[in-house]
């Protein structure tokens, strides 16, 4: 989640993150929010200020029944403003969450995967004297993968890996955990399969893939 401060104070590079990414995320909602906020925030320091000065009866002038009457009066004042800062609260936490991250300023900006370029390569792409089939092809020829079930059971591009195809991607699994854990300085956790609402949102998934 963008801090609220750096777009305040940065309006300017977060719309033109936002327009890079082709996104349409409601920034300029958030700043009209943020505004608001700021404004009322400020409004319910000034009535508890004055709440708390009236408390303590510097003004000797009044009567008592004049003081409660102001009192009762400054309280629903601070409720009011409480409960529309707390609404707002709210508001700008939803729009928050649905503002993409900055790029960094090396990634090119394009249309699609054909404005990509290519940062390093290893090797030579082999050649064939055939057409070779695309890997979801072999997968269904081979009988290792199942894309119809896989969207039956997760929806699109889901698919279930069978026979050596699920023993290969276990083999890969332990393969590339073996490798950086024992020579890469990795240290391996298994954390709990299920986790919370707060941890999907700290760690990007909602509300996105909600």
């Amino acid at each position: 989640m963008l801090d609220l401060k750096f777009i305040r104070e940065n309006p300017d590079i977060v719309k033109q993150a936002i327009a890079n990414r082709h996104d349409n995320a409601p920034i300029d909602k958030v700043i009209e929010l943020d505004a608001s906020r700021r404004q009322k925030v400020l409004e319910l320091d000034n009535l508890r200020r004055a709440r708390k000065e009236g408390s303590k009866g510097h003004q000797e002038s009044t009567s008592k029944e004049d003081l409660a009457a102001q009192g009762r009066n400054l309280r629903e004042q601070v409720k009011t403003l409480e409960d529309e800062v707390k609404v707002i609260d709210d508001q700008l936490k939803a729009l928050l969450l649905q503002l993409p991250n900055i790029p960094d300023a090396s990634v090119p900006v394009g249309e699609g995967e054909q404005d990509n370029k290519i940062a390093r390569t290893w090797g030579e792409p082999k050649k064939f004297d055939f057409q070779p089939a695309p890997h979801w092809k072999l997968g269904e020829d081979l009988d290792i993968i199942d894309f119809e079930r896989g969207v039956k059971l997760s929806g699109t591009r889901f698919y279930i890996l069978k026979g050596m195809g699920a023993r290969l991607q276990r083999a890969l699994i332990w393969y590339m955990l073996d490798t950086h854990t024992r020579k890469h300085g990795y240290y391996e956790i298994y954390p709990p399969y299920m986790v919370k609402q707060e941890t999907m949102y700290a760690s990007g998934n909602l509300p996105k893939f909600a």
